[in-house]
């Protein structure tokens, strides 16, 4: 049955969330799959590198080199890889939300043409919050060595009042891009829906946000615990049945396979929970109704807000 498009508190917004997830376990659990498969291939790739037999000692720094940079490029490889798992999701959520049948192909195959905006949105939101981090982290690093180097002169206690400067700045920076993540966090979803450029998807994501703010951040905060605490019990239970096999390799392929598990059981929630805030958002400051939904699953929809706002 199609579910009514109406404005939802937070609790009913989980409510429907795990409501979806429960009822289409395996199409969401398939879709979310895409990226922690892509970072368990470079990690078990990583360890059948650093396995084999009779490296020479003088080629450690290069095989030290080589692992560094599979890691880098594993990592990049899950981010992408979620990025477009998150847009399949966001396709699979309208589908689901109004009773119809995607596949997780068809989720897929629906972002045809579109992946590249995809992709350049995550992007910019990393980069925007990975500069105002690494900003934030200078200075505090600058402003915590002046005031620590001072303050030692001074006695202990201008050293401890340097260190706790550093201390506040980090905390600052931490505010910083959780306040920057959130405001664009519903870009994607407007990037596949409304098929808008990275740029335009960015600020109709400050526009929609805007005023749910603490919504979208206690759906993230909630999810993110969950994540971790399943991450943390399936990640200990692993980890312990391999220290009892005495074979650190196995052992090490039981945590990552643990790791990926983890990562596709409970990366949907998040998005899911997101998508459906895009769309509540709407509801509320646009009167978005089920028929304008229904067609945003096969053609991008025209956007009714007032003039994008930065």
């Amino acid at each position: 049955m199609n579910e009514p498009l109406r404005p939802m508190s937070v609790g009913q917004l989980m409510d429907r969330t795990f409501s979806l997830y429960r009822n289409n376990f395996i199409l969401f659990v398939g879709i979310a799959a895409l990226g922690p498969a892509a970072y368990l291939v470079f990690q078990l790739l990583t360890i059948g590198s650093a396995a084999l037999p009779g490296v020479a000692p003088r080629h450690t720094g290069a095989a030290f080199a080589s692992l560094g940079i599979g890691m880098l490029v594993g990592i990049f490889v899950m981010l992408a890889g979620m990025a477009i798992s998150q847009a399949a999701t966001v396709k699979a959520v309208a589908a689901v939300h109004l009773g119809r049948t995607i596949t997780i192909g068809g989720a897929y195959k629906a972002l045809r043409g579109r992946i590249g905006r995809v992709l350049a949105v995550f992007a910019l939101v990393i980069l925007l919050v990975g500069v105002a981090v690494m900003v934030v982290v200078m200075l505090a690093g600058i402003i915590g060595g002046v005031a620590f180097v001072g303050g030692a002169r001074a006695g202990t206690g201008g050293a401890i009042l340097g260190g706790l400067v550093a201390i506040v700045a980090v905390a600052v920076g931490a505010t910083l891009a959780i306040t920057i993540y959130v405001r664009y966090s519903l870009a994607i979803q407007a990037c596949v829906v409304e098929d808008l450029g990275p740029v335009a998807s960015l600020k109709r994501s400050a526009v929609l946000s805007k005023g749910a703010r603490s919504r979208v951040l206690t759906i993230y905060f909630v999810f993110f615990v969950l994540s971790l605490i399943v991450s943390v019990l399936l990640g200990g239970t692993a980890g312990g049945l391999g220290a009892l096999l005495h074979k650190p390799i196995i052992a090490l392929i039981m945590v990552y396979l643990a790791s990926f598990i983890s990562g596709s059981l409970t990366g949907p929630l998040a998005t899911i929970g997101i998508s459906l805030l895009y769309y509540d958002e709407r509801v509320r400051k646009e009167a978005f109704d089920l028929q304008l939904m229904m067609s945003s699953l096969d053609a991008p929809t025209p956007s009714i807000a007032a003039p994008l706002q930065a």
